[in-house]
C-alpha cells in the first residue's frame, strides 16, 4: 500500500512539472512582441500597432513603385503643400475628420522603431511625418476599424477605381484607388512587417496611402489602399493584392 500511495505521489508531481514546463514555454512562445503592443498594453482586441523604421533601423526608405510610368505623374492642382482635414470616400459612405498623429518610440534588440499613434475617435490620422496634400511623397492617413468610432470599418470593401477625396479647408484632392493589400501581420517577422511597413514610407510620386486593420475579431493582417491622384493611368493589381470583398 505506501509503494502505491508513493507511486501516486511520484505521478502527481510529474504531472504538475510537465504541465509547468509546458505553461512556460506555450507562453514564451505566445507572449506578444514588443510590436504589438502600446503603452504596455496589448492590443488584442485593438490595432495593431503601425511599425515604421526610425533612421536606425536599416530597412529600405522609400515605398514600393507601383509601375515605372508612375514616376512620371506630376502633382495635380494649383494648390501644393497643404495640411488635409476631411476624407470623403463615396463608396463606403465614409465621411470623417482627419487630425495629425505623431509616433511612439519603441526599441527592440538594439534598434529603434516607430509606432504610429492612431485616432482614438471617429476621425482618420495623418502621419505627420508623410507628405502634405498637392506634393510628390506619400501622405499617409490611419484609423481603427473594429474601436473607437470605427472610422475605417469598411475599407476593406474599397476596390481598384474607387475615388476617394481628400480636402484642406475648401481645396478637394481627388484620387483613384490602384492597389489594395492584405499583408500578415501579427506574429509576423520583424522583416515581414518591416517590409509591410515600406508601403507608409516616402514615395517619389504622389500618392494618398490608407491603413488599417482586419479582421475585427482579430487583426492579424493589414489592409493597406494605395490611391493616385485623378488622371494617373491605371494598372492592373499584381501578387499580394486583393479584389473586393
Amino acid at each position: 500500500m505506501l509503494k502505491k500511495v508513493n507511486w501516486l505521489v511520484f505521478a502527481g508531481l510529474a504531472i504538475v512539472l510537465l504541465g509547468g514546463a509546458n505553461f512556460w514555454f506555450s507562453y514564451q512562445e505566445n507572449a506578444p512582441s514588443p510590436f504589438d503592443m502600446v503603452d504596455e498594453e496589448t492590443s488584442a482586441d485593438g490595432f495593431l500597432p503601425i511599425l515604421s523604421p526610425a533612421s536606425s533601423a536599416g530597412s529600405a526608405d522609400s515605398a514600393p513603385t507601383l509601375s515605372t510610368s508612375l514616376l512620371e505623374a506630376e502633382p495635380t492642382g494649383e494648390v501644393t503643400g497643404l495640411t488635409p482635414d476631411r476624407l470623403v470616400i463615396p463608396s463606403i459612405y465614409l465621411d470623417a475628420p482627419i487630425i495629425p498623429v505623431h509616433y511612439k518610440d519603441i526599441e527592440a534588440n538594439g534598434e529603434v522603431y516607430h509606432q504610429w499613434r492612431v485616432p482614438a475617435e471617429f476621425a482618420a490620422g495623418w502621419q505627420d511625418e508623410s507628405s502634405l496634400l498637392g506634393l510628390p511623397g506619400n501622405t499617409v492617413l490611419n484609423g481603427h476599424h473594429n474601436a473607437y468610432g470605427m472610422v475605417f470599418k469598411n475599407l476593406v470593401q474599397l476596390n481598384v477605381g474607387d475615388v476617394i477625396s481628400v480636402y484642406s479647408g475648401e481645396t478637394e484632392f481627388r484620387y483613384v484607388v490602384a492597389a489594395k493589400l492584405l499583408l500578415p501581420e501579427r506574429g509576423q517577422t520583424l522583416e515581414t512587417r518591416l517590409e509591410n511597413a515600406r508601403w507608409l514610407q516616402p514615395s517619389s510620386d504622389e500618392r494618398l496611402t490608407l491603413v488599417t486593420c482586419w479582421p475585427a475579431t482579430s487583426n492579424t493582417h493589414r489592409i493597406i489602399i494605395v490611391a493616385l491622384p485623378e488622371g494617373t493611368p491605371a494598372r492592373q493589381p499584381s501578387a499580394g493584392e486583393v479584389g473586393g470583398n
